[in-house]
């Protein structure tokens, strides 16, 4: 099967296939910001629940099967070792990510409930000579995934105040110098000190070579040779700081350095063409995680310039100090429904003499500011929590222990709430409410430290965090993109809700849900006609959740179906909008490919329920003599046995309970699957007597 218009390039078959192909393919192609397709639901294949609140998600969200990772080795226990969380959780992970192909993809990880939250890092902290008593040896599961390469390395850095690169900061970070040794550093200082400007200017261009990204470099460079009066050179580098990314005026035109140049034509000229983006705090940009981040926060052009992340969340807990599963179920429903919503409520950062406020209340001001210019109401409080009545779509508090019913105040759907309270995410304990109360009470989104973070402002998220998220990100981009140091925490709730974003969405025709395809098929891509969305600028091609072909966005489509191509496909076509957030939005469809003599068929209830006796029936028809078919839920194949015996009896804890994603498929000699049918998900329901 080959797509026209988006060629494959394994699967060639004519010149005129090849031509398309160098024409309109895009290899490498950086595909930011983050959608169902790109994330990963890890599940505890030992835990009823488990499984049950990965069918909601993925059924909400519309996972693709083949993102779907089971795991049947994990402790029964809330803490493990990191050598454990390394061979038992991690790796297997990573591993099973490549093995399906998704490794180009993939932007999260994101763990159902049953898992182990914290672990003990003891281990990785041996061999450090010297450790601030704030960096204590427990991290949370979620945190250690983000930070997955120093982990996988054993490199302790990923406990550090600013081990997260990617988050946004301060404008002044983007000029440290992230290359040279000390010794350079310092020889740079001394010519600035002592009026060798020339000498200084000259180093940062040399040091710009070996930049991912230079401009900070000419901006510097272009300062010194300001200063050293060569006004040409002082143009030319900041022509070309400006064309390659400097977008902050204001540090041009209230720069004492460049006072020499303010009348000169080409120094206006230059000038102009500079956007004038706010310095005091960086711009929101949208996630990567093929990218590697320098510690300056840019994009770094090899490796070992920078260091590269993976999202990840947990969609919540439901044992020991964590909610019901009902309630987390609840939660999930909720936050789907949210996204595009732009909730009509407050956001409230909550101003009091406890010290979980006051460390991070230096930056409510410019929260409110950035809230209030994107037309939403913010407001700094001086009490504890929003105020009876009061409808809020953000809030940032601090008290150890609450009360949210008795609040009056509606989390709307969507809402982030934090509550900056240090053992929030340490579930086995009862001290201090924990960061799920909040997903109880409507929030999209919380979290909580697994131990004793202590009041340091880079361990919980900058309260810019609303404003990332009021810009469009994902909830999980926003979380990440506030928080310096996230070894620690634990972030409860749904990774993908994005009620302020504004994502290329379409519409497919051309092409019904569930059709039978032959020969050539066009698909036609057409823009929904709603103010809150963006003109799409890359388009990726999937076919059951692997990805074939990304390029330039299309709206129209020609797929050419093989003689040989045959059975249930699922085709999804994921767009991307414009830089700084590239959100992604993606549609899909089912397809039965080739004749239907040739088709397999899984016959099962629409509804299913442990009144009704105590294994599941399905049954397989039209199976091909002489193979083995399977059973497969979500991409786990759950049972197998010869073609002519196409019955399946099920124990409805091996698939959780829930809307239960179901196929089945032909199985060659090796296990590999050569045929499947077209999905069918079954509701199942527990009754109340079943153990």
């Amino acid at each position: 099967m080959t797509p026209a218009n988006i060629p494959i390039c394994q699967r060639i078959r004519s010149l005129l296939h090849l031509l398309i192909f160098l024409i309109l393919s895009q290899p490498g192609l950086v595909w930011a910001g983050a959608s169902s397709a790109s994330w990963v639901v890890v599940v505890n294949g030992n835990s009823v629940n488990s499984r049950s609140l990965a069918n909601h998600f993925c059924a909400l969200r519309n996972i693709p099967f083949r993102n779907v990772v089971i795991l049947k080795t994990l402790p029964d226990r809330d803490r493990v070792t990191v050598d454990e969380f390394r061979e038992l959780i991690l790796g297997p992970v990573l591993r099973e990510i490549e093995a399906r192909g998704l490794t180009p993809v993939i932007q999260g990880i994101v763990y159902s409930s049953d898992m182990p939250t914290s672990v003990s890092i003891q281990g990785d902290l041996t061999e450090l000579k010297e450790r601030s008593q704030y960096l204590t040896p427990v991290a949370s599961i979620n945190g250690l995934t983000y930070m997955f390469r120093w982990v996988q390395a054993k490199n302790p850095a990923y406990i550090g105040f600013d081990s997260n690169w990617y988050a946004a900061r301060e404008g002044s970070s983007l000029l440290n110098v992230v290359t040279g040794s000390p010794e350079v550093r310092q020889q740079l200082q001394e010519w600035i000190e002592n009026g060798q400007h020339e000498k200084a200017a000259e180093e940062f261009e040399r040091l710009r070579t070996a930049l991912g990204n230079p401009f900070p470099s000419d901006f510097l460079a272009a300062r010194q040779w300001a200063l050293a009066g060569n006004k040409d050179k002082a143009i030319e580098r900041l022509s070309l700081s400006i064309r390659n990314g400097w977008r902050y005026r204001r540090e041009i035109t209230n720069d004492p350095a460049f006072d020499s140049l303010s009348e000169d034509p080409k120094f206006k000229q230059v000038v102009a063409r500079c956007p004038n983006d706010d310095f005091r705090y960086l711009s929101t940009r949208g996630f990567d995680a093929r990218t590697f981040y320098a510690p300056n926060t840019l994009e770094a052009t090899k490796p070992e310039q920078g260091m590269s992340y993976m999202l990840s969340m947990v969609l919540s807990v439901t044992r020991d100090q964590g909610i019901t599963h009902p309630e987390a179920v609840a939660h999930l429903q909720r936050s789907a429904l949210a996204d595009y919503s732009r909730p009509n409520g407050s956001f409230y950062f909550a101003k009091t003499s406890d010290v979980r406020t006051t460390t991070r209340e230096p930056t409510f001001a410019l929260a409110v500011e950035k809230l209030k210019a994107l037309r939403m109401d913010a407001r700094v409080i001086n009490y504890q929590l929003p105020p009876f009545g009061s409808r809020t779509s953000g809030v940032m508090f601090g008290m150890a222990e609450y009360d949210w019913s008795r609040t009056g105040s509606r989390l709307m759907p969507g809402s982030i709430a934090e509550s900056l309270t240090s053992f929030g995410g340490a579930m086995t304990t009862d001290s201090q409410t924990k960061g799920t109360e909040l997903l109880r009470f409507g929030a999209a989104a919380s979290s909580g430290a697994v131990t004793e973070p202590y009041a340091i402002q880079s361990k919980f998220p900058n309260p810019m965090m609303h404003v990332h998220y009021a810009e469009g990100l994902t909830c999980a981009e926003a979380f990440y993109e506030s928080l310096l140091c996230p070894y620690q925490l634990l972030i409860f709730g749904d990774p993908l809700c994005q009620p302020f974003a504004e994502p290329p969405r379409f519409r497919i025709s051309g092409v019904d849900n569930r059709q039978r395809v032959t020969g050539d098929l066009e698909m036609t891509l057409t823009a929904t006609e709603d103010e809150n969305t963006v003109d799409p600028v890359h388009l990726m091609w999937m076919v059951d959740g692997a990805p074939k072909t990304e390029t330039v966005f299309q709206n129209k489509i020609r797929i050419q179906v093989g003689k040989n191509d045959r059975g249930a496909q699922e085709w999804r076509l994921i767009a991307k909008g414009p830089k700084p957030l590239e959100n992604r939005f993606e549609q899909s469809v089912w397809v039965s490919l080739g004749d239907a003599e040739s088709e397999i068929t899984l016959k099962a209830s629409e509804a299913w329920s442990t009144d009704e006796g105590d294994k599941v029936p399905f049954e397989i028809v039209n199976a091909p003599e002489g193979k083995t078919i399977g059973l497969r839920h979500d991409w786990e194949i759950i049972a197998k046995q010869p073609a002519a015996s196409p019955k399946f009896l099920i124990d409805p804890d091996w698939l959780g309970y829930g809307p239960v994603r179901l196929q089945g498929v032909v199985l060659d000699d090796d296990g590999k699957v050569t045929l499947a049918s077209q999905p069918v998900t079954i509701v199942l329901t527990k009754s109340a007597t079943r153990d």
